[in-house]
């Protein structure tokens, strides 16, 4: 039996792995989070700049952003003593102290950060070398008329490796997203497995109902506008936890391009934040999208990650899976995935 060493306990994938979107801090704001069994703290600096710390103070281990923090210019003071530390976590000044003792200067770690495409991502790394740079941008990130993202966020009890498998499993279209898959195909290289897809919405196909959603997702399934639409996906996992989508749709009543982006990030063992994110705008330059359209789009892709979660949020995850001709690459996406778990 293959033990795989994302299955070890205590172990998390090495990359780069989304916190937050930048629209949810503010300059000089300081927000708590908890990822990887671990605390810690990201504050807006007034140049714009995003740090995240460990979040308890070396010096007598209150939380920097108790009280809501201090941000001082790019720098976060501690709300217990003054103790001041900049982006990289250097101690640069303590109030009331003639000099910093040498042993405080680098006691407190800075964890290495992009902002890039409207998201602030950490990288994670247990071995501490230097981040590696494979996310690429997203083009229409930014530009007019696509607006910023619209998400959710979910905590769920899951494994990351099963969220990571979907990109590989062909054969749960037809049975948890009610669609049929006219195409399908995966591309590895050794940062990224891509799915390039046509699935074609099926009023008549199985299909999973995720609790509590603002619309009747069987209704919207079975609109005529939407099963005779051209659609077309690519699905990019760059890295162990994010997700870049891009799809286009043509269709008899409203013809549109989108982004998602997808993102698990590790709170301990049983629990992950799960998130998707929509941007989408009209392929007709001259031509508007309708703003119900514009509303209920992003309501939808977020049910579709939502059916995903329902089968997620209770299955077991089998090390050695009976497996059958018609299943996708399940084998050589665990490998790849593992590879982010190993010494490097």
């Amino acid at each position: 039996m293959h033990k795989y060493a994302y299955l070890e306990s205590g172990r998390y994938a090495r990359g780069w792995h989304i916190m937050l979107l930048s629209q949810e801090i503010s300059v000089g704001e300081v927000k708590k989070l908890h990822y990887f069994e671990h605390d810690f703290v990201a504050y807006r600096g007034e140049s714009g700049r995003v740090a995240i710390l460990d979040a308890h103070c070396p010096h007598l281990g209150a939380n920097l952003a108790s009280g809501e923090g201090r941000v001082v210019g790019d720098t976060l003071a501690c709300p217990f003593h003054g103790w001041t530390f900049d982006p990289d976590g250097t101690c640069v000044d303590i109030p009331y102290a003639s000099k910093i003792p040498d042993n405080a200067v680098n006691a407190l770690k800075g964890w290495p950060v992009i902002e890039k495409n409207g998201f602030i991502a950490l990288w994670y790394d247990a071995e501490y070398p230097q981040p590696l740079d494979y996310l690429p941008d997203i083009p229409a990130w930014g530009h007019a008329n696509w607006g910023d993202w619209v998400f959710s966020r979910s905590r769920i009890r899951a494994k990351a490796c099963d969220v990571i498998e979907n990109i590989v499993d062909i054969a749960h279209f037809p049975h948890v997203h009610g669609g049929n898959v006219q195409s399908f195909e995966n591309r590895f290289t050794e940062h990224s497995v891509t799915q390039l897809s046509r699935i074609q919405r099926d009023p008549n196909a199985s299909m999973i109902t995720p609790p509590n959603l603002e619309f009747d997702v069987a209704q919207a399934r079975s609109d005529p506008g939407g099963t005779e639409a051209d659609a077309w996906g690519d699905a990019t996992y760059h890295g162990p936890s994010i997700m870049y989508y891009y799809t286009e749709s043509v269709g008899p009543d409203v013809s549109f391009r989108s982004w998602w982006v997808n993102w698990h990030t590790p709170v301990n063992q049983q629990e992950l934040d799960l998130c998707s994110a929509v941007i989408v705008s009209s392929l007709n330059t001259t031509q508007p999208l309708p703003e119900d359209f514009i509303s209920m789009y992003p309501k939808m892709a977020h049910a579709a990650f939502g059916q995903d979660v329902e089968i997620w949020k209770d299955k077991v995850y089998r090390a050695n899976p009976i497996l059958c001709d018609g299943d996708g690459p399940i084998a050589k996406l665990r490998r790849w995935y593992e590879h982010f778990y190993l010494p490097r």
